[in-house]
């Protein structure tokens, strides 16, 4: 079969003047931890939300103690708080997926809360700048999927008979090593595909024995955000690649056309104007039934050494315009000390019907309450 790549880029973004009703709350102004997440860890009925060393205890935000987090080479370890219940307790754990340990390990919720967090080896891979839980194999059971640096593999999950995990590697196609990843059906088959920096991997029928085939189609940026959105932002029945540039500026999206039985790619530049965009989502903030792309600016990714790590942050969500084949673009946080950190939560953590932010990074820990619902 023939596929051809097409490049278009479009002006750059013009910055429509529109802003999110957010309201920001400063849990930890000295915090520096890249990840967070949320789960109600006290049983109270409130989402609390844990962030490196600490757990903060909703609603006042109390903070306490989880454990002391290794600290290599200048920063704290610890590059994603994936939540799972990986011992079948009834509690949420949290996976970390990590570049400078090059370790992926769980953090166990104790029975009490007194005590100190223990974390649990899954396995020492590599570097990896961060990673996602996905159900890989179709089965039903959660998987851990890394951006490996210089590997490529999933672990696959698997569940004894009292619900309790343990993980498994499956190597995937070299090609897929790199800085950027994105999970999802590229080709319609049903069956969620992985994307990398140059190209895709097919999933096979047998993703656990079977052959995982190559597609080099496009590239990316060389260091591409984790994840890659994988989503159909155009409503033609196929799905785009949307993603940012983890350490340079820019924000993308592919567009999956056919010609024929011929795939290719038309690359479009949504903005410009602002850089290290490390962790992107796709979520709806302000409730209309549409998704939109969110991503802000990364603190210090490299110690200042990264295109424009001296801009001011923010975030911004994009929202596809199907009339004029463009994007909205809406301030969340400009200007301020609200950085987008290497695991950002979208989450209703207030239960009032919308969803809200919480940022972490070398700038502080944030909670943005989003103000959508009260209108």
């Amino acid at each position: 079969m023939k596929r051809w790549i097409v490049f278009l880029l479009l002006p750059i973004f013009p910055g429509i003047a529109d802003a999110f009703p957010f309201e920001t709350t400063v849990l930890n102004a000295e915090s520096t931890y890249s990840a967070a997440g949320v789960s109600d860890i006290d049983r109270d009925g409130d989402l609390d939300i844990i962030c490196g060393g600490w757990w903060y205890e909703a609603p006042e935000w109390k903070r306490h103690f989880v454990r002391d987090v290794p600290e290599i080479r200048g920063r704290f370890d610890g590059y994603s708080h994936l939540p799972l219940d990986v011992n079948a307790d009834g509690d949420l754990d949290f996976i970390n997926v990590n570049y400078r340990s090059e370790a992926i390990y769980w953090v166990e919720r104790p029975d009490s809360l007194g005590e100190p967090w223990v974390s649990h080896t899954i396995a020492l891979p590599g570097a990896m700048e961060n990673g996602m839980l996905a159900d890989v194999d179709g089965d039903s059971v959660t998987d851990i999927l890394p951006s490996g640096a210089r590997f490529s593999a999933w672990w696959r999950g698997s569940r004894d008979e009292k619900g309790r995990y343990s993980f498994e590697r499956h190597d995937l196609v070299p090609p897929l090593q790199g800085h950027g990843l994105g999970f999802g059906d590229i080709n319609g088959d049903g069956r969620d595909d992985i994307v990398g920096v140059s190209g895709w991997a097919e999933a096979p029928e047998d993703r656990v024995g079977g052959e995982w085939t190559w597609y080099g189609e496009f590239e990316l940026e060389k260091r591409a955000s984790i994840p890659v959105l994988v989503e159909d932002v155009d409503g033609d029945g196929d799905n785009d690649l949307v993603w940012s540039s983890a350490h340079d500026y820019g924000v993308f999206w592919l567009e999956q056309e056919h010609e024929g039985n011929a795939r290719k790619w038309t690359r479009h530049m949504i903005d410009e104007t602002w850089s290290q965009g490390h962790t992107p989502m796709w979520v709806d903030l302000d409730g209309n039934g549409i998704s939109e792309f969110v991503c802000g600016k990364r603190f210090l990714a490299h110690e200042g050494k990264d295109a424009g790590a001296n801009d001011p942050l923010v975030i911004f969500s994009y929202e596809f315009q199907k009339d004029t084949h463009d994007w909205k673009r809406r301030t969340v946080s400009e200007g301020n000390s609200v950085g987008w950190g290497l695991s950002p939560v979208a989450v209703d953590i207030d239960d009032d019907g919308d969803i809200d932010l919480v940022c972490p990074g070398r700038s502080g820990l944030h909670l943005l309450i989003n103000e959508q619902g009260q209108r």
